[in-house]
């Protein structure tokens, strides 16, 4: 009776204050943009439920500008913008007061728990000061063995795949390895533990990671993205309630959730057991968060469950982002062969200088010495950024700059957008990332030679981490471990061109770009399952 009562109750608070909302603030009505959905998810299906991830989004930006009118859930109206200015404004100067929106909080919540990506204001910015050092340069030198070593057993792997095959090729799944090798990776960099992906194919961690994105988000229905915005309107406290819903994608949620936060509890209580025992603490991602939830000074301490929220944050955000980044990576060599070759001789010719200093190994200057490698990691992240959208919402009535004049649908040109408090934005990274104003005429074309020919100072945008990309972010909220990611996809990429040779796989399937809140490819006419199946051949 209380559910039957209850559940329409809140579908018309919802209605009631969307209504408000729209009554009582300012209006960007005036600017152009695609003819709204239905009122239930208005334009979000095309963004969400895309053939090819940020296909609408490229569409859009080409016909109505850098700064547009959408609509989002129940009829609320979102801010579209793929503006330099605008994304600088909002992510750079304006930090704080543009806040994740409240359906990316509380997706946050109940996925990874209270860590750095549910984290908002001071307590972001308490969760960032403790973790920076973790990053640090000092500290991402002695990350560069592990990588090495871990893409060492890795390439044997693959070696005895090729061997078992009966030649010198063979055809992988290019994913689902490096979701094992990026795994075992970041758990013993920053965790200073063994998962055993690589070798035990069947680990509980991997298999729950499998296809986690694909299978929650890939091609939602609109009921779904509905059910979904409902989230952002919910009290915290009670988003935790969600996961007891018995439906499909929740299910899949609460069995990751169930395995993640089992693992993570059984690191933290190990490690913590360590240190107590007299275990030196460092400067690794485990002892500052260790420290951290020993500390007793409130400015420096992470409770236990922010620690374990933590954990569960850096192990999908290290693990599926860098593999999905280096599977488009190879995905790409593997259609531009003369490309991958210039790659692999610069990796020789670098080998080479290290020997004759004496260097065994290389160091993290000669990786930085590498600009063909460097090119193709840049131009892989700009044309293949992991996800597509990020969400924003305004926490104060404020005025967004334009980089360029946007006609409003009177023929007016603007140079600003006045906002509301609560006003939504998303901001398109995958837009952004294509705009030829940034990156030239040839924009829509993967072509790493772009970033060794120089920038133009008028495409100096100052946006981002690295080379002008949003990829990473910007601002306050930006990854906090690009450059983690930055080392471990050097390192990668070159132990596997030393030794193989990347090709299309028989048949040469076509591959599409998946939207499934992370970009990961999949075979055309094989949906719903993240795979790039591509041909290794043996070098040496």
């Amino acid at each position: 009776m209380i559910l039957s009562f209850g559940l329409p109750l809140f579908l018309f608070s919802v209605l009631l204050r969307a209504i408000i909302r729209r009554y009582l603030s300012r209006s960007i009505s005036h600017l152009p943009g695609p003819a709204p959905g239905p009122w239930l998810v208005g334009n979000l299906p095309e963004l969400l439920r895309p053939d090819n991830a940020a296909e609408a989004e490229f569409a859009w930006t080409k016909k109505y500008g850098t700064a547009m009118k959408i609509k989002g859930a129940f009829g609320v109206d979102v801010l579209f913008t793929a503006d330099l200015k605008a994304i600088q404004y909002i992510l750079n100067t304006a930090g704080y007061n543009f806040p994740r929106n409240p359906q990316s909080i509380a997706t946050a919540k109940l996925v990874l728990g209270p860590g750095m990506l549910f984290a908002q204001g001071a307590q972001h910015a308490r969760h960032r000061k403790i973790m920076n050092p973790a990053f640090s340069y000092s500290s991402l030198r002695l990350f560069l063995p592990i990588f090495h070593n871990t893409s060492e057993k890795t390439v044997a792997k693959w070696k005895d795949a090729v061997a078992q095959s009966g030649g010198l090729s063979t055809v992988i799944d290019i994913p689902s390895w490096l979701a094992r090798t990026t795994l075992d990776a970041i758990g013993r960099a920053a965790f200073d533990h063994d998962f055993g992906a690589i070798d035990e194919h069947e680990d509980e961690l991997s298999i729950v990671y499998k296809n986690i994105f694909a299978d929650s988000f890939f091609k939602r229905s609109d009921f779904a993205i509905a059910f979904e915005a409902l989230w952002g309107y919910i009290p915290l406290w009670a988003v935790p309630a969600i996961r007891l819903l018995p439906t499909k994608q929740l299910r899949r949620l609460r069995r990751y959730t169930k395995v993640t936060h089992r693992i993570a509890k059984g690191i933290v209580q190990a490690q913590t057991e360590s240190y107590s025992s007299g275990k030196e603490c460092g400067k690794d991602v485990m002892s500052i968060l260790i420290r951290a939830n020993l500390s007793e000074d409130p400015k420096s301490k992470l409770s236990r469950t922010e620690v374990i929220a933590q954990l569960k944050t850096l192990m999908i955000a290290g693990q599926e982002t860098t593999a999905s980044t280096l599977s488009w990576a190879f995905y790409e060599l593997s259609r531009h062969p003369g490309f991958q070759s210039r790659v692999r001789e610069e990796i020789k010719t670098t080998r080479a200088q290290a020997a004759q200093r004496g260097n065994g190994e290389l160091t993290i200057a000669d990786l930085d010495s590498m600009q063909c490698l460097h090119s193709v990691i840049k131009e892989t992240l700009r044309y293949h950024p992991i996800t597509t959208l990020l969400s924003r919402v305004a926490g104060r009535e404020d005025i967004i700059p334009l980089s360029a004049p946007q006609t409003t649908k009177t023929g007016e040109a603007v140079t600003s957008i006045p906002v509301s408090k609560g006003q939504r934005v998303s901001i398109s990274i995958g837009a952004y990332n294509r705009l030829p104003s940034v990156w030239g005429d040839d924009a829509d074309v993967w072509r790493p030679e772009r970033f060794l020919e120089g920038v133009h100072a008028e495409q100096q945008t100052g946006l981002g981490m690295i080379a002008n990309l949003a990829t990473f972010s910007s601002g306050i909220r930006n990854c906090i471990g690009w450059r983690f990611a930055l080392l471990e996809m050097q390192t990668m990429l070159i132990e596997f061109l030393e030794n193989f040779e990347f090709s299309p796989a028989p048949g040469n399937p076509e591959i599409i770009r998946s939207a499934a809140m992370v970009m990961n490819p999949m075979v055309k006419g094989q949906p719903g399952r993240a795979q790039l199946p591509l041909t290794i051949t043996a070098l040496r």
